[in-house]
């Protein structure tokens, strides 16, 4: 296994999985299409010349893709959906809102679409003018002369119709270039539903017509002479070559007819093939889409905030809007068609991976390998890109790419935050908490917010031009239909990749790469819903040390090690009133160099004081406290008092009972809130991660039935679901058993989990003994308990020469990189949960101070 795979800085950022081990297809054997193939003849646009038509033409031999119905719930997750209806169908139902904004073509067309070439603003009326003189416009019909019927009525099929969109599409380019015969093309327009777009990293998608770079390519010149076979610069391409989707730029979608059924199928086909373009290509911040039902007409926004659309327009009657919209298309720079310019094609590596040039500030990082982007393959959010990168001295860095909510501090800025309220505690103790802090943090050393010219990137005052979304009507994105069953709503499950390493799964859509078992996608409607109005600002940071994730140690000594240093690092930030609220396996680290653990991710860090979090909770289920999970308290204690049975017998005549109680007034239940405790659980549920995926591999399990394998689903479905999580850590006193289907060498790192879920299951009961008026904060106040055993020197030195590997279904052993991970950040509604959750008591108390922790 090289460096590449088994080192790196940023791990899965909170990703979301379930831990069914399942092999996905790959870029060498895409899917097979939805909708039945057709026969195409396609000509090609020489970079030299200017050919009479810039479009390529069909022939299809089917007629209109057929609508098919969008089910409610699916069984399978994105990335392991067995065929692009299924993956189209997750994107819709489960990763955008269930209402989005139309606003009229008018405000679309003022506030998002590019604007037309300077010279051709008031010249519109010119260009009509030779349309209808050169018979572009059939004037005695009122229509466009390629149209001389509506698709509806057509008797051709899908394809051949709406190849006459490329015949105005070029009438028009034409007709501007009368006007202005300095005007230099940028994008052809092409109609070819039978080819899929390509990628590097795999690729799904059939957009029914797309716009295409026209000179420079961004695909075919950069990465046309690789083992794929794709073009050589100013080739003719071959029949049904597929399409690079870093040279296209607004998908389209097609129907001849324009029934609802045509309509939601369209719909749900664009979103699905603007969010492979997002995903796909991270030289993109935005993309605009199509899609025609004969004659009705919308056009699309896709960012990483909004999802939005115009009202329907008839392109038929509304040539002149068409004629704008055609002339933006053909003339638009890149950044205005989405292109982020500050991200460049560098060269293609020896794997055929594509890698790129970044640019933060006045320097310049190349990219060697992708660590983590799972999360870029949700339309909405965060979108995080991590990439193992080179700096001007070639020396190896860690650059995380992000969009920020615009209220949201910087990660740097998060930091410095802390580390100042850490300094403020050195004036009353005798150590340096800053210090002791800092050196178990990853280190930044470059970081800005992505400029687009000489604005800072902004999905809304940049990208929308400061548009107000609230004032658009919301509209339901699918039409409605009967809610299915309970129980399928809530099945949505991702599976792992086989690979997921810097090198990982090429899925359906794409290789996403993650460090960390996938989970279970779950964003819920409410999350999504605030998604699309908040907007958002493009960040980029630099990372100087390139450590190991928790998930890729091999040695088990190490991994305990990084824990105690995680831990000392959670004591100054929790004394200095912050909790971390992401702790996984992805962002606690093994340093090797400095021998020492680090902490990382805490973009979503916060003041225990704050209370405006966005009302979501964050986090990796896998990784997740019990009461994150259930966003509420368990551990209460009941308060009343029983024992009449014992004193008196029951009098069966008895009606009524006068003043046997009054009932307690408690005033305000006091609000569940994010504490200390449930990042030390996160810690404790790290440790059983790390003794459940993997073998010593010297001494692997005994058990060759499927007890551990169980046992994985039960703890690690990534689920909201609490139950069968919460009576494994409550009755700790069983962990030790586990060692009848773990790795025997694992029995003292049980006993130290044992230990771990006693401090902890203490410190809630005694926390929550004064529940529903208050929370006891001081017994949080458990970090010293918490790191006796993990420093005992007789647990310590039994783990020294265990050396891990990884496990997987049957208990089969696999490598490094190929078990499963968290992907995908869980963003749960505060409203959802289970509130008011009781668990029992525990018997034992912590007594320790909340004294300092030994360096």
């Amino acid at each position: 296994m090289s460096s590449a795979e088994s080192e790196f800085l940023v791990g899965a950022l909170g990703q979301v999985t379930a831990p069914l081990f399942g092999r996905l297809p790959t870029p060498e054997a895409p899917d097979k299409p939805a909708t039945p193939p057709r026969q195409v003849s396609q000509s090609s646009v020489q970079a030299s010349q200017l050919p009479q038509s810039s479009s390529s033409r069909a022939q299809p031999t089917s007629f209109h893709t057929p609508a098919k119905k969008i089910k409610a719930a699916v069984s399978g997750a994105f990335r392991s959906a067995s065929n692009v209806e299924e993956r189209r169908t997750i994107i819709v139902s489960r990763d955008v809102p269930k209402m989005i904004p139309e606003i009229s073509l008018q405000d679309y067309l003022d506030y998002t679409w590019p604007p037309l070439p300077p010279s051709l603003k008031n010249r519109v009326d010119s260009i009509m003018k030779i349309l209808e003189d050169n018979g572009t416009v059939d004037v005695p019909n009122d229509r466009w002369a390629a149209f001389p019927v509506d698709p509806a009525k057509a008797t051709q099929k899908e394809g051949a119709v709406f190849q006459g969109l490329t015949t105005l599409f070029d009438a028009v380019v034409a007709a501007s270039k009368q006007v202005d015969p300095s005007l230099e093309q940028t994008f052809s327009l092409i109609v070819n539903g039978n080819v899929a777009m390509y990628s590097d990293r795999g690729a799904s998608s059939r957009p029914d017509g797309f716009n295409k770079l026209y000179l420079k390519t961004q695909g075919e010149q950069q990465q046309g002479d690789d083992a794929t076979g794709k073009l050589n610069a100013g080739a003719k391409p071959p029949r049904n070559v597929r399409h690079f989707v870093h040279d296209l730029a607004n998908p389209n979608q097609y129907k001849l007819g324009d029934a609802q059924n045509d309509e939601d199928d369209d719909f749900a086909k664009l979103v699905y093939d603007m969010e492979q373009i997002l995903a796909l290509d991270p030289c993109r911040r935005f993309t605009f889409g199509t899609t025609i039902e004969n004659r009705s007409t919308r056009l699309w926004f896709l960012s990483r905030a909004t999802l939005l659309r115009t009202e329907p327009f008839d392109f038929m009657k509304e040539r002149r809007q068409l004629v704008i919209i055609f002339l933006s298309l053909a003339f638009s720079p890149l950044d205005q068609m989405g292109w982020d310019s500050t991200i460049a094609f560098s060269h293609v590596d020896k794997f055929g991976r594509r890698q790129y040039r970044i640019k933060i500030n006045d320097q310049t990082y190349t990219t060697i390998d992708v660590l983590s982007d799972s999360a870029a393959h949700s339309p909405l959010g965060r979108a995080t890109r991590v990439w193992k990168v080179k700096d001007s001295s070639d020396k190896i860095r860690v650059l995380k790419d992000v969009w920020l909510e615009t209220d949201r501090l910087e990660e740097h800025k998060i930091r410095e935050a802390i580390l100042a309220d850490a300094k403020t505690l050195n004036q009353r103790k005798e150590h340096s908490f800053d210090t002791q802090l800092e050196k178990r943090m990853l280190r930044p050393m470059d970081y800005c917010r992505v400029r687009v010219g000489d604005e800072e990137d902004d999905t809304g005052a940049v990208m929308l031009r400061s548009f107000d979304l609230g004032k658009a009507q919301l509209v339901h994105l699918i039409t409605p239909r009967d809610p299915p069953a309970v129980e399928t709503q809530s099945v949505a499950m991702s599976m792992p990749t086989d690979k997921d390493s810097a090198k990982d799964s090429a899925s359906q859509s794409g290789t996403h790469h993650t460090k960390g078992p996938l989970l279970r996608r779950m964003i819920l409607e409410d999350a999504q819903q605030q998604a699309s109005h908040h907007h958002r600002y493009h960040y980029r940071i630099v990372f100087e040390q390139c450590a190991t994730t928790i998930y890729d140690e091999r040695s088990l000594a190490n991994v305990f090690r990084a824990i105690v240093e995680v831990v000392k690092a959670l004591y100054v930030l929790h004394t200095a009133g912050w909790v971390h609220r992401d702790i996984s396996g992805g962002n606690v680290y093994w340093f090797n160099d400095e021998q020492i653990g680090l902490i990382g991710d805490i973009e979503y860090a916060t003041r225990m004081t704050d209370r405006g979090h966005h009302n979501v909770r964050t986090g990796t289920p896998f990784f997740m406290a019990l009461e994150t999970l259930a966003n509420g308290y368990l551990f209460t204690t009941p308060t009343r008092k029983l024992g009449n049975d014992s004193q008196t017998e029951l009098d069966f005549d008895l009606v009524k009972i006068k003043n046997v109680s009054k009932i307690r007034a408690v005033g305000p239940i006091v609000p569940f809130t994010y504490n200390p405790l449930h990042d030390l659980e996160s810690v404790w549920w790290i440790i059983v991660y790390v003794l459940f995926f993997n073998d010593d591999e010297m001494n692997s399990s005994n058990d060759p039935t499927s007890h551990r394998q169980l046992k994985m689903q039960e703890l690690f479905h990534g689920r909201l679901d609490v139950n069968g999580r919460q009576v494994f850590f409550r009755d700790f006193h069983r962990l030790p058993d586990a060692h009848h289907y773990l790795s025997p060498s694992f029995r003292p790192a049980l006993e130290i989990l044992t230990e771990l879920a006693d401090v902890l299951n203490t410190a809630y009961v005694n926390s929550e003994r004064t529940f529903p008026t208050q929370i006891d904060n001081q017994c949080f106040k458990v970090h010293k308990d918490f790191l006796v055993p993990l420093l005992s020197e007789e647990y310590i030195d039994s783990l020294v020469n265990i050396t891990l590997i990884q496990v997987k279904e049957n208990s089969k052993k696999r490598t490094n990189s190929e078990v499963g991970r968290p992907t995908k950040r869980s963003r749960i509604s505060l409203s959802q949960g289970l509130n008011g959750h009781k668990g029992g008591s525990c018997s034992r108390r912590s007594t320790q101070p909340y004294s300092s922790l030994r360096n």
